[in-house]
């Protein structure tokens, strides 16, 4: 019963709201870049928020919004850095929606600051393998690659065949990891716990009295 507790102590409160900017960002974007009216179109949760190993408390969100193709080519035909063209445009777009919000662009996102958490927006654009490419502006503007479907994929699939223990312990490290001022990122705890999971099958059908041997 302690372990039922702790798991929806562990709950997003506010997620509500974070579903909300979640769609207002993407509804502005999408009107900016792709002349449409769409709350989910283009955009992707990602992080521990879209792989659903967030706790209650979670202060970076993070997205990727699609950009269209055709703006890929005019960013690098650029003269100078074309990965800060583009982060200046979606800061721009989004500044439309928050005009008193903090909106910064820095790397490789725009970043939008809300009452006790911020939402992190990478534009990217989507290639053949549904992978996406995005800008990193150091260095004079670079272009890297990203896959954020087959992790949360991955991480979906064997939280399904594990009795969906695998997101209970990743937030139950989340929260232990917080507690005891623990240095390492979540997506470290997610790896950990996935691999913990991934090599045996003793727990796959564990319950709440399971959970203080697990």
């Amino acid at each position: 019963s302690l372990f039922s507790q702790f798991r929806q102590n562990l709950s997003v409160s506010n997620a509500d709201d974070i579903s909300t900017k979640y769609a207002n960002i993407t509804t502005r974007l999408n009107l900016d870049f792709w002349g449409i009216e769409s709350e989910t179109r283009h955009s992707l949760q990602v992080g521990s928020y879209g792989r659903k190993t967030a706790i209650d408390g979670v202060s970076d969100l993070d997205m990727v919004f699609e950009l269209p193709s055709k703006d890929y080519e005019r960013y690098k035909k650029l003269e100078g850095n074309g990965s800060s063209t583009m982060l200046q445009e979606v800061r721009t777009s989004l500044l439309k929606r928050y005009p008193r919000s903090d909106v910064s662009a820095d790397g490789q996102i725009v970043a939008v600051s809300f009452h006790g958490y911020r939402v992190e927006v990478l534009p990217a654009f989507l290639d053949e393998n549904g992978d996406y490419i995005h800008g990193d502006t150091n260095d004079g503007g670079t272009w890297a690659l990203t896959k954020p479907r087959p992790e949360i994929k991955a991480v979906n699939d064997l939280n399904n065949a594990t009795n969906q223990n695998l997101k209970d312990a990743c937030k139950m490290l989340r929260a232990w990891k917080n507690k005891a001022g623990i240095g390492i990122g979540g997506l470290l705890i997610d790896t950990l716990a996935y691999n913990f999971f991934n090599q045996t099958d003793d727990y796959d059908e564990a319950d709440w009295a399971d959970f203080p041997a697990m």
